[in-house]
């Protein structure tokens, strides 16, 4: 589908949205476990958004698609190879490069960053990151961010570590709260 995806866009003359296109695509072929395919894919959207002053702009739902996904994108490929300490890297360069106004797009990349610092064993941080983000939860409502927040709340419940342990349960009892309101 991303492939033909990509076909459709490229009478735009876009470049932006060709690497939104590809990104997308590259993550799908990782989920897939074809890492290498999906580097080629990345590879290929980080040339198309270097290229992004020319040729026409992006549609205005696309012009989220920057410098920051490009880094989201590489830190979920790294950590689904199991780099989890590339990952943070690139975590936390999505998380500088993230324009506030994507209020949902900065909750995902902080959950995000506290997963792959808990699995890379920076599980202090990884937990004290978590509970931040839910001072940042309240402008947003997105099932993706929810998931994510259940994700590190069950990773950090199964570390042997009382500030995992009670961001943990931070996390799932705003969980409980939100989901009851």
């Amino acid at each position: 589908m991303a492939r033909a995806a990509q076909e459709r866009a490229k009478p735009f003359g876009s470049p932006v949205l060709q690497s939104l296109i590809a990104v997308r695509e590259a993550l799908a072929l990782s989920l897939m476990r074809d890492d290498k395919t999906a580097g080629q894919r990345l590879a290929e959207s980080m040339r198309l958004i270097e290229r992004g002053s020319r040729g026409r702009p992006a549609p205005e739902w696309a012009a989220s698609h920057g410098q920051a996904e490009l880094d989201y994108a590489q830190g979920l490929l790294c950590s689904e190879t199991g780099h989890h300490h590339a990952a943070v890297g690139f975590l936390r360069a999505a998380l500088a490069h993230q324009d506030r106004i994507y209020g949902r797009n900065r909750a995902l990349y902080r959950l995000t960053l506290s997963r792959g610092l808990a699995k890379s064993g920076e599980v202090d941080e990884g937990a004290a990151r978590a509970v931040e983000s839910l001072d940042h939860l309240q402008e947003v409502e997105s099932g993706r961010v929810v998931r994510r927040l259940k994700e590190v709340a069950g990773i950090l419940s199964t570390v042997d570590a009382t500030c995992a342990r009670d961001a943990a349960d931070r996390l799932t009892e705003y969980v409980h709260v939100r989901g009851a309101a």
